[in-house]
């Protein structure tokens, strides 16, 4: 089950990625004739909620596997809060801290991080094409 959770929950949060930045790049696009810095911060805004969902996508793995007993974590019984916490630790590569995973669940860590690093680069990629594409175009229809 844990190399099944290691294969799925990536591809889903990468496939969540990718459908939410074209979502918010469409959006940005209906907003940018008027508002061009308040399309970008709209875009950052939207992938912000990416991130939040791909980390909701992650804890609710976590969850299904510490209640099927797959893995565990270095607290007693873990809530719900304390799933999200620590995936969200995970994800943005804060590190473990309070929270650590025991046994198997050590890989699915690594995955986090990894999936982690690369959407995080992605948005950043995706908000600088943002700028790119709405700051500069404002700033030459300026006159001079």
């Amino acid at each position: 089950m844990l190399i099944l959770a290691g294969i799925v929950l990536p591809l889903l949060c990468v496939g969540l990625h990718s459908e939410l930045l074209l979502l918010a790049s469409a959006l940005v696009d209906s907003v940018a004739a008027d508002r061009m810095r308040l399309s970008v911060a709209l875009a950052v805004i939207l992938a912000t909620i990416a991130h939040i969902l791909e980390v909701l996508v992650f804890a609710a793995g976590w969850y299904i596997l510490i209640e099927m007993g797959t893995v565990t974590l270095s607290i007693p019984s873990p809530t719900i809060a304390d799933i999200v916490y620590f995936s969200g630790s995970v994800y943005t590569s804060l590190g473990l801290g309070d929270i650590i995973p025991v046994g198997n669940g050590r890989y699915l860590v690594v995955l986090e991080v990894v999936t982690g690093l690369v959407l995080i680069t992605w948005t950043a990629t995706f908000s600088l094409y943002q700028m790119r594409e709405h700051w500069m175009a404002g700033d030459s229809d300026k006159p001079n």
